[in-house]
């Protein structure tokens, strides 16, 4: 079997040459996990994965790891702070200061349909303070139809961490009215890394319900509503000096929709939504523990968006009015171990607010049969701020002239030109934009990141980020082969990073320092991928991809967290009911790595996953079962995005068993 990986993967290998000057960019794509009915459970290798690892098979999302649960994404190797990630276009913030609850923690793959992925400033509609992309999952709605009832249950076991996954939902859709509902679980212990080592406080406990449901109240007409409840618990980081004790999301959103409402428009959408996300840490299970603390932290946020979508003549558009209002607040009770000492207060959110409001538009023009032009804009609004007195008195201490309250105008402005012929797909688009600071840079308070052993002081004086973009892409297909190649490439101005600072102490036992957040006179980030996928002998297929990136600050030094070069490849086997894949993935050694930020080099490495399935049918009862071994040959191994190089899974036997009812 290795002989065989080996091969697949020089075949690859081969074919970079043959392409490696077509310098392209994706600009916009979807992740489609499925369609109206769900996850498609026939084309998944591993039906039970979560959301992360579904996200991570696209070449522009990456994800960095702090343990086993709750990955935080990144597109175009850019994080939170310059991503914009919703929920069916609902804005969503992290209640955690050390962004250990990314919003793609609050919802499981049996309630998405798809994940809109948009590259750079060509977002969705509702992306707001973005410049390296955006992210909307759109949920899982069985839809105004005649489908009638459907009854999924879903169980898995994977040996490694002796992780259960198990989850039951129930729809009903009518042309009329729809409803769909469910319950997901998943447990996990400790995991072990290659080699059998143990990995403690690994563990995790994740509870999600879900329920969307719709109403026609008159023709062309109809209202929608979506709540989701997650709760994960017992929660272990193993990079960090600390855990969680509950992680808990409340989401819910009330729409209305007209179709062919006005001349020129065949549909308006509107939708108010509100969320309450509480996160709140944990270190009393922790050995050695030298000052306990306790860390919650809350993130509220309401908001509204209206849509309308249009199409005349050679034209298609939308225009977009969005806008929402954020609470975020984290506090930090630090007890010493000195008896009749007393504990030590701050506000590490300091009741920040955040009121945004902005306008998009977009227009998609066909010149011609094989031309076509789109022209995006989006500009916006925002007023941030400390509410709290104390918060701001105390940052105020560093910053005597801040203001309680700033105003700020973000936006960003785009265009792609696209040609289509003779199998060919060639677009060329170039933007420009900018982000205003997070809560964390602007009104952070003493924030430890255990990544580079830094405590972090917010700085209400930051300027604006900006960042022109350009990108370029080419695609080839032909009945049985599709090459592909990409390339995007960002310039900042005012780029956000946090600098040591020589005359403040650390907070924080055993921090390094303090840094500040600065704006550096400019930075770079290049992306560069290619895909291929290749369909012979009527079963087999072959997909083999490779990226790269580079990212380098004023001064010529590594920027952090930007992924060496990085490949998979897998060949899979359909007839009938059956399914068989066989793969790759791995990475080259990095060595643009920046010790300023805590990284250090990390080795390369290649790992093997196998996996099958067969799929039975009987009249409206469907049985799918799928198995399977990740890490075939147990290589023990870390990558640049684990968090302190804590070393991901060793190898991972899965079964994973479907049994659904009714119409699919």
């Amino acid at each position: 079997m290795k002989y065989l990986i080996f091969v697949l993967f020089l075949s690859f290998i081969r074919t970079l040459p043959l392409i490696a000057q077509q310098d392209t960019a994706i600009v916009l794509d979807e992740i489609v996990i499925s369609a109206k009915t769900g996850i498609n459970r026939d084309r998944q290798a591993k039906p039970s994965a979560s959301v992360e690892e579904y996200l991570q098979t696209s070449e522009k999302v990456g994800m960095i790891k702090r343990g086993n649960y709750a990955w935080e994404p990144s597109i175009n190797n850019m994080t939170t702070e310059r991503i914009s990630i919703t929920i069916e276009g609902m804005k969503i913030f992290h209640a955690c200061t050390d962004r250990m609850d990314p919003v793609t923690s609050y919802v499981e793959t049996v309630n998405l349909s798809k994940v809109s992925l948009g590259s750079g400033f060509e977002a969705n509609p509702n992306a707001s303070n973005s410049i390296g992309g955006s992210l909307d999952m759109r949920l899982n709605k069985a839809g105004f139809c005649s489908d009638g009832l459907n009854i999924n249950a879903n169980m898995g076991y994977e040996n490694n961490g002796n992780m259960w996954i198990g989850g039951a939902d129930v729809s009903y859709a009518h042309p009329h009215f729809y409803v769909n509902s469910g319950l997901f679980r998943r447990h996990s212990g400790n995991y072990s890394a290659g080699g059998k080592e143990e990995i403690a406080f690994s563990q995790f406990t994740k509870n999600n319900f879900f329920t969307n449901l719709g109403y026609v109240v008159a023709n062309g007409k109809a209202i929608e509503g979506t709540l989701i409840y997650d709760r994960a618990s017992d929660v272990g980081y193993p990079a960090l000096a600390m855990d969680v004790k509950t992680a808990e999301g409340l989401i819910s959103s009330l729409s209305y929709t007209v179709e062919n409402p006005f001349r020129l428009f065949y549909k308006w959408e509107n939708k108010v939504y509100y969320n309450n996300i509480i996160h709140i840490m944990d270190d009393t299970k922790r050995p050695d523990v030298v000052m306990h603390m306790d860390m919650p932290g809350k993130s509220r946020t309401g908001g509204m968006y209206s849509t309308l979508d249009g199409q005349t003549g050679k034209h298609r558009y939308s225009f977009n009015w969005d806008a929402y209002y954020n609470r975020s607040y984290a506090e930090m009770t630090m007890y010493s171990n000195v008896p009749g000492e007393m504990p030590m207060f701050m506000l590490t959110w300091g009741d920040v607010r955040t009121l945004n409001s902005g306008l998009f538009g977009v227009d998609e023009c066909r010149i011609s049969e094989h031309h076509s032009v789109r022209l995006s804009s989006k500009w916006s609004l925002e007023r941030s701020g400390l509410q709290s007195d104390f918060g701001w008195n105390t940052l105020k201490g560093y910053y005597p002239d801040m203001k309680r309250y700033i105003n700020r105008v973000i936006g960003n402005v785009s265009t792609r030109y696209h040609f289509r012929k003779n199998g060919w797909d060639i677009s060329a688009g170039a933007g420009y934009g900018n982000r205003a600071p997070s809560v964390s840079e602007s009104y952070g308070f003493y924030l430890f990141n255990t990544f580079d052993m830094y405590d972090y002081l917010g700085n209400p004086h930051l300027k604006n980020e900006s960042s022109t973009e350009t990108g370029l892409s080419a695609e080839w297909k032909k009945r049985y082969f599709n090459i592909k190649a990409d390339m995007s490439y960002f310039y900042f101005s005012h780029y956000i990073i946090g600098k040591p600072v020589a005359d403040l102490s650390r907070m924080t036992p055993g921090a390094s320092g303090v840094k500040i957040y600065q704006n550096l006179p400019h930075a770079s980030l290049l992306n560069v991928s290619l895909w291929l996928k290749y369909w012979f002998w009527d079963y087999f297929s072959l997909n083999a991809r490779a990226t790269y990136a580079r990212g380098q600050d004023d001064q010529g030094g590594n920027l952090p967290l930007i992924a060496p070069l990085n490949y998979n490849a897998s060949l899979t086997f359909r007839k009938e009911h059956f399914f068989a894949e066989t793969g790759i993935t791995g990475a080259a050694r990095q060595k643009h790595f920046s010790p300023e930020y805590g990284e250090d080099e990390t080795a390369g490495y290649v790992i093997a996953n196998l996996s099958a399935g067969y799929g039975i049918r009987l009249d409206k009862l469907i049985f799918n079962l799928k198995m399977g071994v990740e890490n075939l040959f147990d290589t023990h191994y870390s990558t640049y995005s684990d968090w302190r190089n804590v070393p991901r899974k060793g190898r991972n036997f899965f079964i994973n068993m479907e049994l659904t009812f009714g119409r699919r």
